[in-house]
């Protein structure tokens, strides 16, 4: 089985994305990745010519399109079967942008994956199939925080909240958290922030700290939620995304609503928490990257063509 992974290439090939191929070619599934370089609309559109090589001298059996934008590019590319994820971001959009996603959906794409039941349901494409991104159990695991913090040359004394992403996108709603560590006093909380760091040290990044905390405004399903609790390590979040569904009645796990106060006592918790079983819940659900390799797997050999 060949799939060519349609997605963005702009900033780079998304470390999930590369992730999720990784896991798949595993499992013996012949994955080649081609990224769009173009911005905006019409920088999508000129690429279809340059799909449509690619298209050619790969051969796939099926395309697996990540983001709408490139799902629709794709599906004016070939007749080949097209399924498209949408990511996340593709459901925060305007209205008639939902309209064609939903037509496109409805008439060209083989299957539609979304990464949670929030955003099957702000979509409002009943068929969508829900399939969180996996996490690498392998790469992602509990680690001793001492040397993790030699290692990235932290401060021993006091608790680190670790917050991951770029503080400048507004939808990551950094000040909150900022604004949360500030309350509990810089002597004794300090936060750190990851941006821009390579996907193979983030792992030390999360065992380097007491609590991972994500305030941001909207998330699909945030894989750096997975991931620290693959790592064992408790997390304060706002309610977005899947995170409820995630934690379920795990200890060390909180939400909290978009207030200073409220989350800067959860942070308090969850440093002070310790230890948790988020890793023993991740494989509960089935979120280990091999489980969800396989899922996708299945999907594939639903839409394959019937000379493959």
């Amino acid at each position: 089985m060949k799939i060519l992974f349609f997605c963005s290439g702009n900033n780079g090939i998304s470390p999930i994305i590369q992730a999720q191929a990784v896991s798949l070619q595993q499992k013996d599934i012949n994955v080649e990745i081609v990224p769009l370089i173009g911005k905006g609309f019409w920088g999508y559109v000129k690429f279809i010519r340059n799909l449509r090589k690619h298209i050619i001298e790969i051969n796939p059996d099926l395309i697996h399109a990540h983001y709408s934008f490139c799902g629709i590019i794709a599906s004016l590319s070939t007749r080949k079967p097209v399924l498209c994820s949408l990511m996340g971001s593709d459901i925060i959009t305007a209205g008639y942008f939902r309209f064609i996603i939903r037509l496109f959906s409805i008439l060209f794409w083989k299957a539609t994956i979304v990464k949670s039941e929030d955003m099957k349901s702000r979509i409002g494409i009943r068929h969508c199939q829900v399939i969180p991104n996996g996490v690498d159990t392998s790469i992602f695991q509990p680690g001793k925080r001492e040397q993790c913090r030699v290692e990235l040359g932290w401060n021993h004394d006091g608790k680190i909240a670790l917050f991951v992403g770029d503080p400048d996108r507004k939808e990551k709603n950094y000040a909150l958290a900022q604004r949360a560590v500030e309350l509990l006093g810089s002597d004794k909380y300090e936060l750190k922030i990851a941006n821009n760091i390579s996907h193979d040290y983030i792992n030390a990044y999360i065992n380097a700290a007491d609590v991972l905390v994500l305030p941001s405004l909207w998330e699909g399903s945030p894989n750096i939620v997975k991931e620290a609790m693959a790592c064992n390590i408790p997390v304060v979040s706002t309610d977005v995304g899947d995170v409820k569904w995630l934690f379920g009645d795990f200890k060390g796990y909180y939400v909290s609503a978009s207030n200073p106060l409220e989350f800067s006592e959860k942070v308090k918790q969850a440093a002070d928490f310790g230890i948790t079983k988020g890793r023993d819940r991740i494989i509960e659900l089935g979120l280990d990257s091999n489980s969800v390799a396989q899922k996708l797997i299945s999907i594939y050999k639903k839409h394959l063509p019937k000379s493959v």
